[in-house]
């Protein structure tokens, strides 16, 4: 490498170097889960997708922070593309979940973002409104089909008809 490539170089390197400074680190997609196991429910904060990997993730009790002891000591482990990801467990009583969220800081957010889980529709529920539906439908074919088969009948029924001649006196 010459002299003046050198200098070239370096600037090449420098200028690189501030480009991916000045982007803004990507922010953590967040998502709590719930897990049932005999009498307790498991309240699991995840952090996914995340750089730096510094990031500060909490529990808090109906808006207040839960002490450390109450919390599973939580991981930041590499994911294989320049990420990282990490999680907070939390056991609590069944019924109390709604209490509970996960409050989340890192450099690529603006300010801490506040998670809690969502409790979906039950599979007992999304079930019995399919299954709802589908008589719904079956019953409306089967008003359709007789209403059809009735038309028809009653064509059948008319047949052709054709004016007698009248013999005149």
């Amino acid at each position: 490498m010459g002299p003046r490539a050198r200098p070239a170089l370096l600037l090449l390197i420098l200028l690189r170097t501030v480009a991916t400074q000045e982007r803004a680190p990507p922010p953590p997609l967040v998502k709590v889960t719930h897990h049932v196991a005999s009498a307790v429910t498991t309240l699991r904060c995840q952090a996914l997708n995340f750089y730096p990997q510094n990031i500060t993730m909490s529990w808090l009790k109906d808006r207040q922070p839960l002490d450390a002891k109450d919390v599973e000591p939580r991981d930041v482990l590499p994911n294989g593309d320049g990420t990282y990801q990490s999680w907070v467990a939390l056991v609590v009583l069944p019924g109390q979940e709604q209490r509970y969220s996960c409050q989340v800081e890192h450099p690529g957010l603006d300010q801490p973002l506040t998670a809690r889980w969502e409790p979906s529709l039950s599979g007992t529920l999304v079930i019995g409104i399919i299954g709802g539906i589908a008589v719904c439908v079956i019953i409306f074919i089967g008003i359709l089909f007789r209403i059809l088969r009735r038309r028809q009948a009653s064509r059948e029924a008319s047949g052709d008809y054709v004016l007698a001649e009248c013999e005149g006196a």
